[in-house]
């Protein structure tokens, strides 16, 4: 969906709506008048305010409405910029208006969709209601948007519009001007042609600006660039981000495996597969299940849903910490250890551990899991990796162990326990620093591995982030502090 829209801009996806429409106080002072308007009846006036408004700003103004205004208003549009309208609007606010729309006028406006917004609008739509709207649509177009959803979920074929320019190699270029000037209109995007031979194999393509130079009469064999770079339609839609961000391309060629053209993914499209991504690996990085809608458009039960089912295994995570530290104080009892004052001081100079040791952990996570996304790393340098931060763990460690054990020293005194925690203050103290240099050394190695092992089974990395590792951090934080702790005390008493 790269066209140029009403608003005379390239006419980009509804995930990114708020970066180009208008600022929400111009959407409250027409609000009031739009609802003066329909209870008046004056629908001249309502036409005569959206009619210089682009597709990206009617969006989002319909989207401030409620079901009955919002839908009296897009019932105005012009059945073109009612398309392109649709295609912008939150999936939600979309099944509201699809479920108040008279058939006839749903099949107008989905007839003159975009087909890449269609199978999006589509996909997301309950079964019932889409199979309503694939019923809605003329024989070709219902064709075109079967052949697209028979492709799998979060494939190219989803991604990919059929709508693209295409031209032979035996053309002059003023056959190609000529052509564009006849169908250019209807296309996707006139940045890059396409040249095919028979059967509609892919060629080559040709730039605006390759057709601009050239002299009429010269044949598009020899202006084409040849053999470009090309997507699988059942590949994956990361794969187009990847080969796009490769190729610095605005659009990328589908093709079947005898290279036959099937259609075009441009780079809009890729930058919605993009953030689509990113935001579930922020949601995924912050210990939850990836939202299917916006915060606002998600019910109260489905965000309670989303959420609690990993506060849960995380509790049950810090449960294993309660019974850590419950096997110490029985074992401390068992050597005769004056258990109350010396556990107590153990316990206060916990953070120390937990809070480097889970912080470390994350930073690491945070970069093996960006850089696995970029690419930049691969999963064959996981040994390179691993001897690299298991050096800069221990260096970390052991500064910051130095300053554990500074701490430990200094308020050590001030937390009363009589003579048993003074006796004993430089062996708390040592095993707060020994701690500190294990478990920050572990969490770096952990951080910087388990990203690499999701990868190799095919899980996602971004879920090894945030609470996750903080969380087996905690636990073993404190397995090594209690361990060195209760073999040092041992030893002294």
């Amino acid at each position: 969906m790269f066209r140029q829209g009403h608003n005379g801009r390239a006419h980009l996806g509804r995930r990114r709506l708020r970066e180009f429409s208008v600022p929400e106080m111009l959407n409250n002072i027409l609000k009031p008048e739009i609802k003066e308007f329909i209870e008046a009846k004056d629908f001249a006036a309502l036409k005569a305010m959206t009619a210089g408004m682009g597709s990206h700003d009617l969006a989002e103004l319909l989207g401030e409405l409620d079901g009955q205004d919002m839908a009296v208003v897009f019932r105005l549009l012009p059945k073109d910029l009612a398309a392109e309208t649709l295609g912008d609007m939150e999936i939600e606010q979309q099944e509201e208006l699809v479920s108040l729309m008279s058939s006839e006028r749903l099949s107008a406006i989905l007839n003159d969709m975009a087909p890449d917004e269609r199978t999006e609008l589509l996909e997301e739509l309950p079964g019932e209601m889409a199979q309503r709207l694939l019923n809605t649509l003329r024989g070709d177009q219902r064709d075109v948007a079967l052949r697209l959803l028979a492709h799998p979920e979060d494939s190219i074929g989803r991604l990919m519009t059929p709508e693209y320019l295409a031209v032979k190699s035996d053309w002059t270029v003023q056959k190609v001007f000529d052509h564009i000037r006849n169908v250019g209109a209807d296309k996707e995007t006139l940045n890059v042609i396409y040249v095919v031979a028979a059967e509609w194999k892919l060629l080559g393509t040709l730039s605006l600006e390759q057709i601009v130079l050239a002299e009429p009469g010269e044949l598009v064999a020899d202006v084409m660039d040849p053999n470009p770079p090309a997507l699988q339609a059942d590949d994956d839609q990361e794969s187009a981000v990847e080969i796009i961000k490769k190729y610095d391309v605005v659009a990328l060629p589908v093709v079947d495996s005898r290279h036959i053209l099937l259609g075009i993914v441009t780079v809009d499209d890729v930058l919605d597969v993009v953030e689509e991504e990113d935001t579930e690996d922020f949601q995924k990085m912050a210990g939850m299940a990836p939202l299917e809608y916006s915060y606002f458009g998600t019910s109260f039960v489905a965000m309670v849903g989303k959420r609690l089912p990993w506060l849960i295994m995380l509790l049950l995570a810090q449960m294993l910490t309660t019974l850590a530290l419950t096997r110490f104080q029985v074992g401390f009892e068992r050597a005769g250890i004056d258990t109350l004052h010396l556990f107590v001081a153990l316990v206060i100079f916990m953070p120390l551990i937990n809070s480097p040791a889970g912080n470390t952990g994350s930073q690491m996570a945070g970069l093996m899991i960006r850089g696995l996304a970029v690419l930049e790393i691969g999963l064959v340098d996981w040994r390179r990796v691993l001897v690299r931060e298991l050096g800069r763990g221990l260096a970390m460690g052991l500064i910051l162990a130095a300053m554990g054990y500074g701490a430990a020293m200094v308020f050590g005194p001030l937390l009363g326990g009589g003579q048993t925690v003074a006796d004993n203050l430089r062996q708390i103290a040592l095993s707060v620093a020994v701690a500190i240099t294990a478990a920050v050394t572990l969490a770096n190695l952990v951080g910087a591995m388990l990203p690499f092992c999701f990868k190799k089974f095919g899980l996602d990395p971004a879920v090894t982030s945030g609470p996750f590792i903080a969380s087996t951090m905690d636990v073993l934080g404190i397995v090594i502090y209690f361990s060195t702790a209760s073999a040092l005390l041992t030893a002294m008493n």
